[in-house]
């Protein structure tokens, strides 16, 4: 059997509603009567004003009272018209009733207690003395641990429990960490489980019924699902307390939920000027667009965050030459060492020097006819010319930095040696011939060169020099890289005949690094067409190629300089 009370917050009376219902049948029962209606008529007390009216209680009243049954059924459905009301629900006999769970109903702990021994069918009843006895007790606060509240058993209603609030956190939970401008999930009903395995809940039938979401944090949550979804907007460290039920009609526990989202990491970098008074001042971006010929170019050069980060100067460098009766591109790309402190000068020298002597030899009538394919004997240049042609550029360099040391054109605070000039240094030429196109590198130290093909087919055309460690390579300071020997010369010069391209790429470590993690990466045409899907909406103008530049790798804040080529006649990147 199971009884209807109507949904109504118990009011402050209820403590004094029933101690007076209390005292009646206690003294009705002590006088040897029964009430005999208790389950039937208590309701219609229960649904008004909780005002119990004790002369027309007794008009129910019977003289059966030699019957101990009569007396016992007293008992047992004041029992569960009470605990109806507490729990604010309709319980069915089987339904188990804690008392612990229902410490905020203004009711002491041990009346509470007595309540709950109809659960066991071998306990004692207990007589309305012991109630009477019970309620004479201060309530005790609702200070217990989630542990000692275990759920009753869920029944079906027609109208959802009243759930009462405890006021606990024993309950902690961290929640994953996020980053600002990340997305940020937490599955449906992650959190309810994880609270439910603290405390051997059933995890099916726990839920989160509130969730208190930083203001403006770009985080939400959804109650129906238990669902955190969102883009962080702002970096967090809070605890979050937030409200647990157990099951459909248990009390809600209050918990807490540290929450930490960390701050974009490129926001933590510092962007300082270089010092205005310091030698071979040089600006920590450049960009340039231009049309040269068959070809169209954008490049850009951007201060890396680590150096931003100090105040330090841009290190990298680029030039860009055409050579207008023949037709040859000409592109240098360098990457000063951020350890030598002249570096940036040192790159800039090797880039303007190579291309600029580059430009002034390829525009000639010799090269202007230049072919691969050409017969022997015939006054065509062959791809040995070619490789020496580089090369002299690129020693050309060493010797013009050696020059700038021994005689500095500004004034430095010391005397400078060699090494304080370390750069690296990449030489692409790139023409249009009868039967494609033909490109070749020479390069000395570390940045990538390609070329793509088709859409899925990119051609590396540069070998990168490493050293004994990681992050180590080599520099046309160094007279060593700039051996004459065969050996050393067939690893720094490259070159390709292609019937046709649709991007040429040459880049400094700051882009191959993040992009190309190891050799093998740098030889997957998959890598580099990831890298071309990238830079697909960056290749429209050079002020987007510059933007794209400001990407962030963990651990990868060198300089980053780029320098794109594109057939003026393709229309759209592969």
């Amino acid at each position: 059997m199971s009884y209807q009370l109507s949904q109504k917050t118990p009011s402050p009376s209820l403590s004094a509603f029933i101690r007076g219902l209390v005292r009646e049948l206690d003294e009705m029962h002590g006088s040897g009567i029964a009430h005999g209606a208790v389950a039937g008529d208590l309701n219609a007390w229960f649904s008004e004003n909780a005002e119990f009216a004790p002369e027309k209680f007794r008009h129910f009243a019977t003289s059966e009272a030699s019957d101990a049954n009569l007396i016992a059924a007293d008992i047992a459905d004041f029992m569960k018209c009470s605990r109806q009301w507490i729990c604010g629900s309709i319980l069915s006999d089987h339904t188990a009733f804690k008392a612990l769970n229902y410490l905020d109903s203004k009711l002491p702990q041990s009346f509470l207690k007595l309540l709950e021994i109809s659960d066991d069918k071998n306990a004692v009843l207990p007589s309305m003395t012991d109630f009477l006895r019970a309620l004479t007790e201060e309530p005790v606060s609702a200070s217990i641990s989630p542990e000692q509240a275990i759920p009753p058993t869920a029944v079906v209603a027609a109208v959802p429990p009243r759930i009462p609030v405890t006021n606990h956190t024993a309950i902690s939970i961290a929640l994953p960490n996020g980053t600002v401008g990340k997305p940020y999930v937490i599955e449906p009903g992650k959190i309810a489980r994880s609270i439910a395995a603290q405390r051997k809940d059933d995890p099916e039938r726990a839920k989160i019924v509130h969730l208190q979401i930083p203001e403006n944090c770009g985080l939400f949550f959804d109650v129906a699902s238990g669902t955190i979804t969102g883009t962080p907007t702002r970096s967090l460290d809070e605890h979050l307390y937030l409200d647990y039920i157990p099951s459909q009609y248990s009390p809600s526990i209050s918990c807490k939920a540290s929450l930490f989202i960390n701050p974009d990491p490129a926001s933590l970098w510092k962007d300082l000027d270089s010092d205005p008074n310091a030698p071979y001042q040089k600006p920590a971006l450049v960009h340039t667009e231009q049309a040269l010929g068959q070809f169209r170019i954008v490049a850009a050069s951007r201060r890396g965050r680590s150096h931003a980060n100090k105040g330090d100067f841009r290190d990298d460098d680029y030039a860009i030459g055409y050579a207008e009766s023949s037709g040859w591109l000409v592109v240098t790309v360098a990457d000063g060492a951020g350890s030598a402190k002249y570096s940036r000068k040192g790159s800039q020298i090797a880039t303007r020097v190579a291309c600029d002597w580059l430009v002034k030899k390829l525009d000639s009538p010799e090269y202007a006819e230049w072919s691969e394919t050409a017969e022997s004997g015939s006054e065509a240049k062959s791809p040995s010319d070619i490789r020496d042609l580089l090369y002299n550029a690129a020693l050309l360099t060493h010797y013009k930095i050696k020059e700038e040391v021994e005689n500095p054109t500004e004034a430095l605070p010391e005397t400078p040696v060699i090494r304080n000039y370390d750069t690296t240094l990449i030489l692409l030429i790139l023409k249009k011939i009868k039967v494609g196109y033909y490109a070749a590198t020479f390069s000395v130290g570390d940045g990538g060169t390609g070329l793509f093909l088709e859409p899925d087919q990119a051609v590396p055309l540069m070998n990168a020099d490493g050293g004994e460690h990681a992050g180590q390579t080599t520099f046309v300071t160094i007279a060593s890289s700039l051996s004459a020997s065969e050996e050393n010369l067939a690893h720094r010069f490259s070159q390709a005949n292609v019937a046709d391209f649709s991007l040429a790429l040459v880049m400094t470590d700051g882009i191959t690094d993040p992009k190309f993690p190891s050799d093998a990466a740098f030889a997957d045409s998959s890598c580099w067409q990831a890298l071309s899907n990238e830079l697909k909406p960056a290749l429209g103008d050079s002020a987007s190629l510059l933007e794209w530049m400001k990407f962030f790798s963990p651990g990868n804040h060198d300089d980053r300089t780029l320098v794109a080529v594109l057939p003026s006649n393709h229309s759209h990147l592969p």
